[in-house]
């Protein structure tokens, strides 16, 4: 018994560590096999306006040729491009064939050659330094070649024709291998600059599809470039921003950094937490430490149990050394039965969770590091859960063992080490209880509170991007509103997402001096918007039909920062939205709504401007009829069908509006599976550890629980003999882990703009639970030991 639950204990542990591992090594090999990795830097935009912040990964597009002609030090200046094409057609081979047709194809991107020449990429046809030297050329990642020309050998596909949009023809200039290892540069089709991207003299707009990357110099300060390059910035762009009272700053972020830097969102690029990677390997830490610390508890206090053998081997001549070996060689039997246990328990982790790890994370395996690891592991784990066993067993005395008084094997200090780990076993699992109920309030906060408006059976469906500007969309906007099942229906910007647009808006008040700018997030709507999403106007009135922007509705939010005391003071004054050459018409505010949530609970509530800009409303909001639950299918399949009449060649994706509201929150959601999962594996750990330790308590003091059962001890007053000990230590932990989870839990709400209030219930909850769960574990071998007939055991000495 006592040899499973250290195996089932140690295993758990070490499957953990194991998992943990994978990931955490994952994440921060980021960029790492980069040759010049930590001289490649990614040059982005930090914004100032009115007291406020804002991030960009993108730059000014004559920002690159500026730094080649004006800035030294630097080896490489790598302009990126974001690019998005429709389709790609691919000729057949022959005349009387039908070639290929490959819908929306990802992943692609404009540069230049020297992109090349800063990644280790192997050519496997084609040469880099031409690759890109004219506009009808592009250069193919491995897989992108093998999709498009399967079975054909890569320098056969070299000058092959690549139709895209059916009207941009290209010919394959190149053929690269995919990048193997896990890194943000993901393109897999190359195309080059636009001819004129380095006579771009627009130094306003900042863009997130446009970014650069530099490779600084050996020897060269990267501090001094960034400095550099601002001024550069600067300097071209004085004139325009002194209009807008705008500032604009560039900072050079290392690439492998910029996997953890959230505030600067790119596209396709999978970004990582490093505080929770860290706190991760904490919790490997402290579950392989609750495994040792079982194995340890259980083995000293096997310690009488073996004591005549160990009595009985120091008298017939073993040194210390030698009982020392044996025991870390049964350690290291055990712990190598649970690291095969282990590698099972993985396998099986990895398959049943896979939304929990990245998802290429299992196409970067390095089995060989993983093998060490585990060698690693399984040495170590036996040398710290062994050595302190192993030095007790040499602290026996052989000839009061063989007299039978082991009781002088249990001295009080090893009695207090086992009570301390004991303790510490439960703090960490209260924590984690701490940690796991606190989190789901959080998630559930964020799910469940009004946003100020209404998202329930709403689904989107995006407009086809290159049929945004045509009149269909309104045609087909008819015909969905008289579909039975639709209850409502609205064109316009989702309330609440992940993007956002804004430019700065000027208020100038009449008669006065005063002069307000402000930077406004804006969402193009229509009339039915605010009815569908059942937003409440504080003051004024729902904009009227129009073929062009009339007037303006503006949040609370933005009422008060325009320096109106009340909603209804800012009704009939007129705001102006900057633009590079100064300002256009002023319009009216016709209307205040009532804040909502335009962004998630980690940013507060932005001040927003609603308007109507008919020919770029390009998503469908549609309101299903709740009380037809049971006919949303069939709704959907009328949706489709006419979607289908309409668009023909486009792909009918829609979501529904509450599952992409939660899926803003998935990195959260995911943690709270990793912690759920922890507490779960860090309970049963300790179970198993407590459950050995009562069953070996009530082994050893089975005389005397048969003793108090002839004088009558009922069975309950055995069962809290035998756990309240135990109760008093479990106990004992609350006490410890309390003030530490609500100090790290405060620390983590306050990323949160918007979060719950710890309750002082949480923690009775998390007591009583912890109680419970060690009095069930403890009930079942007290329970038994208690009922056991005490005539076997007092017959026998």
């Amino acid at each position: 018994m006592f040899t499973a639950l250290n195996i089932i204990g140690l295993s758990i542990g070490i499957s953990a560590c194991f998992i943990i591992y994978q990931l955490v090594s994952y994440e921060f090999a980021y960029e790492k096999a980069i040759p010049q990795y930590h001289h490649i830097y990614s040059v982005v935009s930090t914004m100032h306006f009115d007291g406020q912040e804002g991030q960009n990964v993108g730059v000014p597009k004559p920002l690159a040729q500026a730094i080649k002609e004006q800035v030294t030090g630097i080896k490489h200046v790598v302009p990126v491009v974001l690019d998005y094409k429709d389709q790609v057609n691919v000729p057949a081979a022959k005349g009387d064939e039908e070639g290929a047709i490959f819908k929306a194809p990802a992943l692609q991107v404009r540069t230049q050659s020297n992109y090349f020449a800063m990644l280790p990429y192997k050519w496997l046809a084609g040469s880099p330094v031409r690759a890109l030297d004219a506009p009808d050329k592009v250069v193919l990642a491995r897989s992108r070649a093998e999709q498009y020309f399967p079975n054909i050998p890569f320098k056969d596909i070299i000058g092959k024709t690549l139709i895209y949009n059916d009207t941009i023809t290209t010919r394959v200039s190149g053929i690269v291998n995919d990048l193997d290892f896990a890194t943000s540069f993901f393109a897999k089709e190359f195309f080059p600059l636009e001819s004129n991207y380095s006579t771009q003299t627009n130094w306003g707009a900042t863009n997130s599809n446009d970014k650069l990357y530099v490779e600084v110099a050996e020897g060269t300060s990267a501090a001094q470039i960034q400095k550099n390059i601002s001024q550069l910035s600067a300097q071209n762009s004085a004139e325009l921003f002194k209009a807008w009272r705008f500032t604009r700053e560039h900072k050079l972020i290392n690439i492998a950094d910029m996997h953890f830097d959230a505030r600067y969102s790119e596209n396709n690029v999978h970004k990582a937490n490093k505080p929770v990677l860290l706190g991760l390997i904490g919790v490997a830490i402290f579950l392989l430490l609750l495994a040792i610390i079982n194995f340890i508890n259980l083995s000293t206090a096997q310690l009488p149990q073996r004591a005549n053998e160990i009595g009985v081997r120091k008298t017939m001549g073993s040194s210390r050394r030698q009982l020392i070996l044996q025991f870390l060689g049964e350690t290291f039997i055990i712990c190598s039965l649970a690291a095969i246990i282990s590698i099972i328990l993985t396998y099986i982790f990895t398959l049943s969770f896979k939304e929990i790890l990245p998802e290429e994370l299992l196409h970067y395996i390095n089995y060989y590091k993983l093998g060490g690891l585990l060698l690693l592991f399984l040495f170590s784990t036996s040398l710290f859960a062994g050595l302190y066993p192993a030095w007790l067993i040499t602290r026996v005395n052989p000839i009061q063992t063989l007299r039978n008084r082991t009781a002088v094997v249990i001295n009080s200090f090893r009695l207090s080490l086992r009570k301390t780990l004991i303790v510490f076993q439960f703090t960490v699992a209260l924590l984690f209880i701490i940690g796991a109920l606190i989190v789901g309030q959080q998630l559930h906060y964020t799910l469940t509170k009004d946003l100020g408006f209404d998202k329930d059976a709403v689904l989107l469906l995006n407009v086809p991007w290159k049929k945004v500007h045509e009149e269909s969309k309104f045609a087909l906007f008819n015909e969905l509103k008289s579909l039975s099942g639709v209850q409502e229906i609205a064109l316009g910007d989702a309330p609440l997402s992940g993007n956002f647009n804004s430019t700065n808006y000027d208020y100038r008040a009449q008669n006065t001096t005063l002069n307000k700018e402000l930077q406004l997030n804006i969402k193009n709507i229509d009339t039915h918007y605010l009815p569908l999403y059942h937003m409440d106007l504080v003051a004024g009135r729902n904009l009227l039909p129009a073929d062009t922007v009339r007037e303006y509705l503006i949040n609370e939010t933005a009422a008060y920062a325009l320096g109106f005391k009340t909603p209804q003071e800012a009704l009939g004054k007129f705001i102006s939205e900057q633009d590079e050459q100064g300002f256009k018409q002023s319009l009216p505010i016709v209307g205040v709504v009532k804040d909502f949530h335009n962004a998630n609970f980690y940013s507060s509530i932005d001040p927003i401007v609603l308007y109507s800009k008919p020919q770029n409303l390009s998503t469908f909001n549609i309101k299903l009829n709740s009380r037809q639950r049971q006919q949303w299918q069939a709704t959907l399949k009328d949706v489709e069908g006419l979607w289908r009449k309409f668009y023909p060649e486009e792909a009918f994706e829609y979501k529904f509006y509450d599952q992409q509201i939660e899926s803003l929150y998935q990195q959260e959601h995911q943690m709270a599976k990793i912690i759920n999962l922890s507490t779960t594996v860090a309970i049963l750990i300790s179970c198993l550890g407590l459950l050995g330790l009562v069953t070996l308590t009530a082994f050893q003091r089975t005389k005397e629980i048969g003793i108090r059962k002839v004088l009558g001890a009922s069975v309950a007053g055995i069962v809290k003999l035998l756990s309240k000990d135990f109760i008093k230590l479990v106990l004992l932990a609350i006490l410890i882990a309390s003030p530490l989870a609500w100090w790290a839990m405060h620390k983590w709400l306050d990323n949160f703009a918007y979060k719950i209030e710890i309750q002082w219930w949480v923690f009775a909850l998390a007591a009583m639970l912890a109680v419970g769960i060690a009095l069930l574990t403890m009930s079942v071998q007290a329970i038994r030991a208690a009922r056991a007939n005490p005539v076997d055991s007092l017959r026998n000495e």
